[in-house]
């Protein structure tokens, strides 16, 4: 019995044990089975996240496609479409990207393409396709197949990932390059406009102070030789005027030149002051230049622009100063690598909420008070421009009613060589030996050259038209031609040449450019059309001196 009881016992041990056994593998598999659960749940979540995100970049993608102006294509590695902007499907009139799907691209542009503009686009695709390169071009193309619709496209090919597919670009150009082409005629019309001006306004003042000039020389009276200097006075302001507006038209135009050069700073700034001393006389106003001993000597930089600067701020104090003077001051900021001009007078001053007008065109302040002043009220505004231009700075400081200051910094560089001063006083001279001929189809400006030329004891050959000089250059060997540029039928351009062709000694002959043409870009035209010099109307007796010198055969010459 007892042994009964014993086995039993151990029946119930090991079959408990069993059970705690079953239990914890129970257990075990049900957490198995709650993870698995919750897995399951969660790659579901994913998926459907996936799918969310997936759905989304689809259609921003198709969005993108549909609203994207420009024309955006995706080429596999065989030149197929992948994708395309709506816009390209527009361009060829098919209704979904279903037409074009896996089509190459070279069988699908080839009826809206020229054949070179085709031959162009496969060598681009297959260049960039074997590089890392891009490639960018221009091409005209008519995607209404008919002629009807060429428009002007700047296409880009990139490769992108490394399967060599080709991402291609096309932007439309064509209103650009028709905005572009109205702003090049506008600036062409400005252009023959002020050529036209320029001609106009200049010849008739050419007669006006070469003929007085001449009369001045001819020996009359001393009264009558006080009214040829107060015309020659009247049409050096006049001149001056003209000038002014020319300038400013020039900048408008964008036609403004600056012609850097080594130049002798020191004498520029003695000729101002000599000439200045003597108008300043007038209205005993004293002048006073004081010059930085710092002060370079010879520079490099426009001369011209740099004596119309001063030359205008100086007149413009001159104008507007009644009692006291005007110092100039010059000297060279070492630090900023500039030059440094101021002109103080002791004038009427400017208001203060006249400051910001006075770099502005045409604005003349204080009116009232000031109607008796002459000037366009263009001189400080050309002033502005030039400075800019030349890369400097201009700035006012005033007080109303005490006096000015105007400041001028423009950047300094060294002079590249040696400077040969240039004699710009008149040489006595005479040449009644050379050989000179004069054309020019307007009869004064015949005359002035004639009358100019009479004081070098030249009697010079005269021609209306360029038949009429290539007529005489045929029958004469001429040391000089001064040559009129505009001239109807045939100009002095198309002159020029005719001549250079006529034989050897023609093909030499020194040809200078007369014209009152003066804006930008007309001395590389006479220069390039076989001229050797210009020399600018109104013509100055200087100037047709310096001329002579230059280009005379020094056998013709007696000093």
């Amino acid at each position: 019995m007892e042994s009964a009881n014993t086995s039993i016992t151990d029946d119930n041990a090991a079959l408990r044990k069993e059970i705690n056994k079953l239990s914890r593998e129970l257990r075990l598999i049900k957490g198995q089975l709650d993870r698995a659960i919750k897995s399951a749940e969660a790659n579901e979540a994913i998926g459907i996240s996936l799918r969310m995100v997936n759905s989304m970049q689809r259609a921003y993608t198709e969005l993108l496609l549909e609203s994207c102006p420009n024309v955006i294509a995706l080429l596999d590695q065989n030149g197929k479409f992948v994708l395309s902007t709506k816009s390209l499907l527009n361009l060829m009139g098919v209704p979904n990207f279903d037409f074009i799907r896996n089509l190459r691209y070279d069988d699908t542009f080839a009826k809206y393409f020229s054949k070179e503009c085709m031959q162009v686009l496969k060598n681009a695709v297959e260049k960039v396709a074997m590089s890392d390169d891009s490639a960018l071009f221009d091409m005209w193309i008519d995607f209404s197949e008919k002629g009807e619709n060429l428009r002007y496209y700047s296409v880009e090919l990139r490769r992108i990932g490394v399967d060599n597919s080709i991402i291609m670009v096309m932007i439309d150009l064509t209103d650009f390059m028709q905005e572009k082409q109205r702003a090049e005629m506008a600036s062409n019309a400005k252009s023959d406009f002020l050529a036209a001006v320029s001609h106009e306004l200049r010849t008739p003042m050419n007669a006006i102070i070469g003929m007085s000039g001449a009369l001045k020389r001819s020996g009359i009276s001393p009264d009558h030789a006080k009214y040829v200097t107060d015309i020659q006075n009247a049409s050096a302001s006049l001149m001056s005027i003209i000038d002014d507006i020319l300038d400013f038209s020039k900048i408008e135009a964008d036609k403004m030149d600056v012609v850097d050069d080594d130049y002798d700073l020191s004498d520029t700034l003695d000729n101002l002051h000599s000439m200045f001393m003597t108008v300043f006389a007038q209205k005993e106003l004293k002048l006073e230049f004081d010059i930085s001993p710092d002060m370079p000597k010879f520079i490099y930089g426009d001369e011209k622009r740099l004596r119309q600067i001063i030359t205008n701020l100086l007149s413009n104090a001159y104008k507007y100063t009644q009692t006291g003077g005007i110092i100039f001051s010059a000297w060279h900021e070492e630090h900023e690598s500039c030059l440094r001009f101021d002109i103080k007078d002791t004038g009427i001053g400017i208001r203060k909420e006249d400051l910001e007008k006075l770099f502005k065109p045409f604005e003349q302040l204080d009116v009232r008070k000031n109607r008796n002043i002459v000037g366009t009220g263009l001189g400080l505004a050309i002033c502005y421009n030039l400075c800019l231009i030349m890369g400097g700075e201009i700035w006012v400081d005033s007080v109303y009613g005490e006096g000015t200051t105007f400041s001028v910094k423009l950047p300094y560089k060294k002079a590249n060589g040696v400077i040969v001063k240039k004699n710009v006083e008149a040489i006595e001279f005479s040449a009644s030996n050379a050989k000179i001929l004069v054309v020019d189809d307007i009869d004064i400006n015949l005359s002035v050259a004639e009358a100019l030329l009479e004081t070098f004891e030249i009697i010079p050959d005269l021609a209306k038209s360029g038949m009429e000089a290539i007529r005489l250059a045929k029958e004469k060997k001429y040391d000089i031609i001064f040559m009129d540029h505009m001239m109807p039928e045939m100009d002095g351009v198309e002159t020029t040449a005719n001549i250079r062709s006529l034989c050897d000694w023609n093909s030499q002959v020194p040809i200078i450019a007369l014209t009152a043409n003066v804006i930008k870009g007309m001395d590389e035209l006479f220069l390039s059309s076989k001229m050797n010099d210009i020399l600018p109307k109104p013509i100055d007796l200087n100037a047709l001196n310096l001329c002579l010198r230059k280009w005379l055969p020094e056998e013709t010459v007696n000093l």
